[in-house]
């Protein structure tokens, strides 16, 4: 919707009238608030789906009776104790060894030793940042996915208030907003604080009478912010809803 242009080649300024940036800023706010309820939506699927593969699991097990689980338990007892039998004569070999060799021998595989170990552990902490940067991918590909599968009728009721309390305050936050930008005079804008580039008011007699104009990138800056604004709102209506459910207010 805000172009392409790349910000470190192009200045590129947005003049807009006042009605079409309030129902922008309100639908950017419901965005945030229907991805809220798709997140908590999936989460709830999510959950069911691992309590059924937990029942059928111990179902399993029922029918097959304790006594496999316990000669499984069994066989993994001896298996353990097979393996810290074998570190220990490898350990003990291990010692013998070393000891005909010189100090400065023993010192360098030591060293060797504590680098490898190193390497280890900094190998496994760079695979547990890729799992969670895959599982990250896989959650906003799911949600994409949720969204694409889902029918106007759906979406109208994820993005639907859930009360007329909600609705009124999201209105109240666009207006705010739209105060600080459509001003008569701005007094901060000589202090160099104010972020919009300028202000031009037009007496031509149609909508476009109170028109401003800002950078692209501040806009676009202001629409994220307002749909973020719109998931922390949904998220705080809901913890107050747990709140009181639980007697906590």
């Amino acid at each position: 919707m805000l172009g392409l242009l790349p910000s470190d080649q192009f200045s590129v300024t947005v003049w807009f009238p006042k009605r079409p940036l309030d129902r922008l800023i309100v639908s950017s706010i419901i965005t945030g608030y229907t991805l809220w309820n798709a997140e908590y939506r999936i989460s709830l699927m999510r959950n069911f789906d691992i309590t059924l593969d937990i029942s059928k699991d111990y179902q399993h097990l029922e029918e097959n009776g304790v006594s496999e689980l316990k000669g499984k338990q069994s066989e993994g007892a001896e298996g353990i104790a097979r393996v810290d039998g074998c570190a220990e004569v490898l350990d003990r070999k291990q010692g013998d060894s070393l000891g005909n060799l010189s100090p400065e021998v023993v010192e360098y595989i030591q060293q060797l030793e504590s680098e490898l170990s190193s390497v280890k552990q900094e190998l496994h902490a760079r695979k547990q940042e890729n799992l969670q940067m895959e599982y990250v991918k896989r959650s906003n590909n799911d949600l994409l996915e949720y969204l694409r599968s889902l029918d106007s009728d759906m979406v109208a009721e994820l993005s639907r208030p859930s009360s007329w309390e909600v609705e009124d305050f999201i209105h109240q936050l666009a207006q705010n907003i739209l105060q600080r930008f459509f001003k008569d005079e701005i007094t901060s804008n000589a202090g160099g604080d104010f972020s919009l580039a300028s202000i031009e008011n037009y007496d031509n007699g149609n909508e476009c009478s109170d028109t401003i104009g800002t950078s692209r990138d501040y806009l676009a800056k202001l629409l994220f912010w307002c749909m973020l604004l719109g998931h922390h709102l949904r998220g705080l209506e809901n913890r107050l809803h747990l709140s009181c459910a639980v007697g906590l207010l």
